[in-house]
């Protein structure tokens, strides 16, 4: 009725037509209020929902309890002893690391992006670095937030999420070239009834995102979610584009959005979030982590697909944190490894041509031991040492090196300045003596680090930008004396 009599009122009076006016506003407000559903009004694919009233922390639905498998048994290890390190002649004695130093005299950026491997993905080096820019009164950020959730392994800066049902695509393993991936480097596809609840605020629990916009792949025209915004109505939106690329934004009614809650409609596959507050920030510094990531996903993404994330506003400086995981085959193919550095590099420049570009040569690693090694006579002689030994504890040590060189002469024919965490740490054997620090600064795992091993490379890194966290370094104990 509201759309056959609207037109009628034109023929009124004038002055009727201005006192009938408010009313039908009124009319119109409260039959979509009444509505059952969430207010939903697309405008260049922008959803306004309506909100409700959220209270308390969020709770997980409880999932059915599923019978785990026992991983087969495998043959323990552990790290190699104090004797045995002794009998390593390349180990550091000096607690001085040599970093590689970059350019200090430009300034700081103010959007700033790092991708990487499981030392990325822990949290706590991205989490130093913006606490040291916060002291440098930068305060980044967070603009982009990647669907790599639910990932063992991976903390971000959430303060809470739930979700069943999805299944993740990492671009690092896939076989197709020029793929179509999330802003970092994976992405998440669902089965029907998959669902996803994400608590937006920040810890003090203030609510500061105004606008969330989601980034899903649309080669599926029939794909659908529901959303909800802090326990208000659901709204089922259709996720359709015009390309594969499609993007939507979701707002709410009454104010910033603290949970935000989706339920998969159809199968589909989602990119990613960002994140638009109420105050735009001064600053961003966004992490994208993966555990057993490799450079490779820079190689196999589509660069024109994925410069369209950021259309808005591109990264002045740009990270690549990789090599760990490159270094961990049998054999290390270097010029595979060289191969594969050039082609990521190119599309990275597709993607960000004039940012400033830094590559994070991987960390220090060590090699762990059969526990049931027989150590009855494995002791070299009085002022010899074991070289077998050492070439085995030494190995990932050298294949680092080498893999911080090919960034170093690579990365410098696409404007990237390479900086080393095996340098840092103190070079070659390294890993052993961080793991002997008080407090350790590597785990015993020889591979990752601490939390105040990861914060440590943090200020050193800080410090090597010349961003000057002004922050001691973490007290390190020397190695055991020969004996």
């Amino acid at each position: 009725m509201l759309c056959t009599w609207f037109p009628a009122v034109t023929e009124m009076r004038q002055a009727v037509y201005w006192r009938l006016m408010p009313a039908l506003l009124s009319a119109v407000a409260l039959y979509g209020l009444m509505s059952e559903r969430a207010i939903a009004e697309p405008s260049a694919r922008h959803f306004n929902l309506q909100s409700g009233q959220q209270v308390g922390d969020v709770r997980c639905p409880l999932k059915p309890g599923a019978g785990q498998r026992r991983p087969p048994p495998v043959e323990e290890l552990e790290p190699p002893d104090a004797e045995e390190l002794d009998q390593i002649g390349a180990l550091p004695r000096a607690s001085n690391p040599t970093p590689e130093r970059l350019d200090e005299s430009a300034p700081i950026p103010r959007r700033i992006a790092i991708w990487g491997d499981s030392h990325l993905a822990a949290g706590s080096f991205a989490a130093e670095l913006r606490r040291i820019l916060g002291a440098q009164g930068v305060r980044p950020r967070i603009a982009f937030l990647p669907l790599t959730m639910g990932r063992a392994g991976v903390i971000l800066p959430l303060r809470r999420f739930c979700m069943d049902g999805w299944k993740s695509e990492l671009a690092y393993s896939s076989r197709t070239l020029r793929v179509p991936t999330g802003i970092g480097l994976n992405a998440l596809q669902a089965e029907q009834g998959a669902y996803l609840w994400l608590d937006l605020r920040n810890q003090a629990g203030e609510a500061e995102v105004e606008r969330v916009e989601l980034f899903f792949n649309a080669s599926q025209s029939d794909a659908s979610v529901v959303i909800s915004v802090d326990g208000g109505p659901e709204a089922r939106i259709s996720l359709e584009a015009d390309d594969a690329f499609g993007r939507v934004s979701i707002s709410a009614t009454d104010g910033p959005i603290s949970v935000l809650k989706l339920r998969a409609q159809s199968p589909l596959i989602l990119h990613g979030l960002k994140l638009n507050y109420r105050e735009p920030p001064a600053a961003v510094l966004d992490a994208f982590g993966i555990p057993g990531a490799t450079m490779r996903a820079w190689q196999q993404l589509d660069p024109a697909y994925f410069s369209r994330y950021f259309d808005a506003g591109s990264y002045e400086m740009v990270m690549l944190e990789f090599g760990t995981n490159e270094g961990n085959a049998r054999p290390f193919d270097a010029a595979g490894y060289a191969h594969m550095l050039e082609a990521a590099l190119q599309n990275m420049r597709a993607v960000f041509p004039t940012a400033r570009c830094v590559l994070i040569a991987p960390g220090d690693r060590g090699v762990l031991l059969p526990k049931s090694r027989k150590k009855v006579g494995r002791r070299a002689g009085a002022g010899e040492r074991d070289s077998s030994l050492s070439a085995s504890l030494l190995r990932f040590s050298h294949i680092h090196e080498k893999i911080f060189h090919m960034q170093q002469r690579i990365g410098g024919r696409y404007g990237c300045s390479a900086w080393s965490m095996q340098s840092a740490m103190g070079g070659a054997g390294a890993a052993y003596q961080w793991m002997l620090a008080n407090p350790p600064l590597m785990a015993r795992d020889l591979t990752h680090f601490t939390l105040p091993g990861y914060q440590r490379l943090a200020q050193e890194l800080a410090d090597a930008l010349g961003w000057k966290s002004g922050l001691p370094a973490a007290p390190m104990n020397p190695l055991p004396e020969r004996r």
